[in-house]
């Protein structure tokens, strides 16, 4: 028999979970169009690619090649910094919505069943294998149509 959430006879744990990543992915992607300078990350991506095969057809020994290896370090550090403003605002979100799951799924319960044992997976997926996986694709489909 199968165990509901609440008593909702659809809330299963199993789509609890793929809800709450349709959540958590919905509010990263937000937090990632609003509170980041896209642009300067599109920007900043491509001038790194630049970068890294200038620094490919160069020696190490060559005068420029510190030069060009110091202004790449200094793009990633910046790159790194932006992307990090919206991963801080949704930290804590993120925080207290996980708390709230681990308290309503056992982290033992087996959510997604392979019907065999699978080696190194087991007999299936647990929350935290159906959230990651369920996560990457809402993440890829929601980016593509936030035009991420």
């Amino acid at each position: 028999m199968a165990e509901f959430l609440y008593g909702i006879t659809w809330l299963t744990p199993l789509v609890f979970t793929v809800l709450l990543s349709l959540l958590t992915s919905l509010l990263s992607q937000l937090s990632f169009k609003f509170f980041a300078n896209n642009a300067f990350l599109k920007e900043g991506m491509k001038e790194t690619k630049e970068l890294q095969k200038k620094m490919l057809s160069m020696k190490q020994t060559d005068k420029d090649y510190l030069e060009t290896q110091n202004k790449l370090l200094d793009l990633n550090m910046k790159l790194m910094t932006e992307q990090f403003k919206p991963t801080m605002i949704t930290m804590v979100p993120f925080l207290l919505i996980f708390a709230y799951a681990r308290s309503v799924i056992p982290t033992d319960q087996i959510l997604l069943n392979f019907g065999t044992t699978v080696p190194l997976f087991g007999q299936g997926f647990g929350f935290f294998g159906t959230y990651f996986l369920s996560s990457i694709v809402f993440s890829t489909i929601l980016r593509k149509i936030l035009n991420r």
